[in-house]
Parts: C-alpha cells; sequence; structure tokens
C-alpha cells in the first residue's frame, strides 16, 4: 500500500501529514528530516516546502516564476542563497558571500530557514536514494494553483486565510476538512501540545500532502525545463497541474 507525506517546518519541527491509498491518513512531528525519513522511507513520494537545489551565482529559476506568479502573495516565496552561503556560519558572512557571487543579497527571513535548507542538502547527500522521492513544493504556489491559478487574497495567518485554505483542500478531497480540524486540535490548542507554529503549518503540510499523492503526471514544474545544481539536484517547484486539463490530456492520449 503506498503512502504520501506532505512535510512543512513548524517552529521546532518538521510537521507531517501522510496520506495511503485505502483513504487513511496520518499526522506527526518530527525532530528532522532524519526522523522523518526513519518512519517514512517507505513513502512513494515526500514533498516538502523548503528549497531543495541550490544555485551557484543566480536566483533560482523556480523562486522567481513562483514569485511572478503569486502577485503580492511572493513575498511568501524568498530566494535561495547560493550554495556557499548556506554553508556560512553568520548572516553577515553569508550575504557577503551571496552579493560577491550574485546580483542580490540574502533577505533576513530566508536566513531563518536557510539551518532547513542545509538539513535537507546535507540529508540528499548522504541518502541519495532519496533524490528521486523528496521533492520541493510551496504551499503558497499549491493553493494558487487549487484556487484557479489566481493568487490568494486572504493573508496565510489570519482565520480567514486559514478557512480559505482549508476550503480548497476540501474542494480536492474533502477528507482533508478533518484532517485539518483534527490536527489544529491535536498540534496547536493544548499548553502541552507539541510545538508547532499554527494552523497555518498544519494546512500547508496537507496541502503538500495532497500535491504528493497526485503524483508526476498531475504535476506542473517550475520551470518546466528545471536547470539542475553542481550537485545534481533538480531546482524546481512542483505544485497541482489544471486537474480538468491533466483528464483531457489524459482521455485523449492513445492507450
Amino acid at each position: 500500500m503506498a503512502k504520501y507525506v506532505g512535510l512543512d517546518w513548524a517552529s521546532t519541527g518538521w510537521f507531517g501529514v501522510v496520506f495511503d491509498d485505502d483513504g487513511g491518513w496520518d499526522t506527526g512531528v518530527y525532530p528532522s528530516v532524519w526522523s522523518a525519513w526513519k518512519y517514512h522511507s517507505d513513502a512513494a513520494r515526500i514533498l516538502i516546502g523548503i528549497p531543495i537545489g541550490l544555485p551557484a551565482d543566480r536566483k533560482r529559476a523556480c523562486d522567481v516564476a513562483a514569485r511572478r506568479k503569486l502577485g503580492r502573495r511572493g513575498s511568501s516565496v524568498f530566494y535561495t542563497p547560493l550554495r556557499a552561503a548556506v554553508y556560512c556560519q553568520t548572516l553577515e558572512k553569508a550575504k557577503a558571500v551571496n552579493e560577491a557571487g550574485a546580483d542580490f543579497s540574502i533577505q533576513n527571513q530566508a536566513w531563518s530557514i536557510v539551518p532547513r535548507i542545509r538539513e535537507v542538502d546535507e540529508f540528499l547527500d548522504m541518502f541519495p536514494s532519496a533524490r528521486d522521492r523528496l521533492v520541493e513544493t510551496h504551499p503558497e504556489v499549491c493553493f494558487y494553483a487549487l484556487n484557479g491559478h489566481t493568487p490568494l487574497s486572504e493573508p496565510k495567518r489570519t482565520r480567514a486565510g486559514v478557512q480559505r485554505r482549508i476550503d480548497l483542500l476540501a474542494d480536492e478531497d474533502p477528507d482533508t476538512r478533518a484532517v485539518c480540524a483534527d490536527a489544529i486540535d491535536r498540534y496547536t490548542t493544548p499548553s502541552y501540545a507539541p510545538s508547532v507554529g499554527g494552523a497555518d503549518d498544519v494546512v500547508d503540510a496537507v496541502a503538500a500532502a495532497v500535491t504528493a499523492r497526485r503524483g508526476p503526471e498531475e504535476w506542473s514544474t517550475l520551470p518546466e525545463t528545471p536547470p539542475a545544481d553542481d550537485r545534481g539536484l533538480p531546482m524546481r517547484i512542483v505544485h497541482p497541474a489544471d486537474t480538468a486539463q491533466t483528464r483531457l490530456t489524459n482521455l485523449s492520449s492513445p492507450e
């Protein structure tokens, strides 16, 4: 029985949502990507909301394309620092390295996720067998696609924004409404709950899991032909393709 995993960084750990072919689901918090892999190395696909594939001398084309598609929500996509900058120990050094090697600086918000970028990069270096199954996505790009290729007007951390994203997920799969409700209650409400940043982290992971379950035949990729980094990792962001168009294409394809 195949299973599909969505991972999103949530304050102090990776929040994960797991779907299987029988309609079952589960959730969990993992302190590292290694921990998530320990329990889900048998997954058919794992989609993660963190950059995979690090540039050497310029902005990644997938980041540029994602920001363009999201319009005013484009600020949720950070320009991924150069590989050399990701491995610096301080922001000051990283900015100097990045500015010397490319035509952009490192956003302060981007620096906050650099430890996670480095973690995933090191993981894929140690476990090359995971390269075909651990794939980068971006939750806001997924919601953009599920919203008819239109950026959402509601900010993700507001109550209205969370509800709008849950509604979009429920349009894709009605069961996701129960997944979101259970996980938000379990991981964000009690004072003793595992540290998940907020309800938006939950819906982001669900969006990744929903996209993972769709599979490559129902994905769109930014850019369409992604370049690889110096380790051979594709620099791409995948998101749900237009379902109606995908089904028309499949129906019209010769058997």
